[in-house]
């Protein structure tokens, strides 16, 4: 979910004559395609906090090249690649428009399961003990990945205010954590009152 994935296949012109070609999918949306990389690395995207929300749709599917011309008895490779919002199977048409011929003259049916990695947190609690006022204090803890497939975190961005008893930040605040590895995140606390404190960061 949120990482592109490419195939290809191959339009064949078993015409006497060049054909002109126009690619379109069914059913996708109409603005450029979002990736989970581009979205953590967003500051103003606020999926962190309040979900992931879009407004009109983001296309999920992108052909390259979506147009072309093929001389007689030719060939074009043509690369698909997908980069999905949803957690689903898909079953979609892609259809081919001859230019001067008609529309869906052809049609390629694409499937595929779209999946989120199951990433687990160690230690799920992190102990400060006892810290002196307004002295920054660091704990590390892990994000790990046991499947097949890449997975994405980020964490919850702290709102500062003035009466917060418990400032809170990372380094490594998104991130990518690769099929079968874990990543290591520092957090850094500063208390600003006195007593026993949590907070939630991710």
């Amino acid at each position: 979910l949120g990482f592109p994935y490419t195939k290809s296949f191959r339009l064949t012109n078993t015409c006497p004559v060049p054909v002109t070609f126009k690619l379109r999918m069914l059913d996708d949306g109409t603005q450029p395609a979002v990736n989970s990389c581009d979205q953590i690395h967003s500051d103003s995207d606020p999926s962190g906090t309040e979900g992931i929300h879009f407004f009109p749709e983001p296309r999920e599917f992108t052909m390259n090249p979506m147009q072309g011309t093929i001389l007689p008895q030719g060939h074009r490779d043509i690369k698909v690649t997908i980069c999905s919002k949803t957690v689903m199977e898909f079953c979609r048409k892609m259809l081919v428009d001859l230019e001067g011929i008609g529309e869906g003259m052809a049609s390629l049916t694409i499937t595929a399961r779209c999946l989120v990695p199951e990433l687990y947190v160690y230690p799920q609690i992190l102990l400060y003990d006892k810290c002196q006022l307004k002295e920054p204090y660091e704990r590390k803890f892990i994000i790990g990945n046991p499947t097949d497939l890449p997975g994405c975190y980020r964490l919850i961005p702290q709102k500062h205010e003035e009466d917060s008893p418990v400032l809170s930040s990372s380094p490594k605040p998104y991130g990518i954590v690769q099929p079968h590895s874990t990543v290591e995140i520092p957090v850094i606390v500063e208390v600003q009152t006195l007593g026993e404190h949590r907070t939630n960061v991710l």
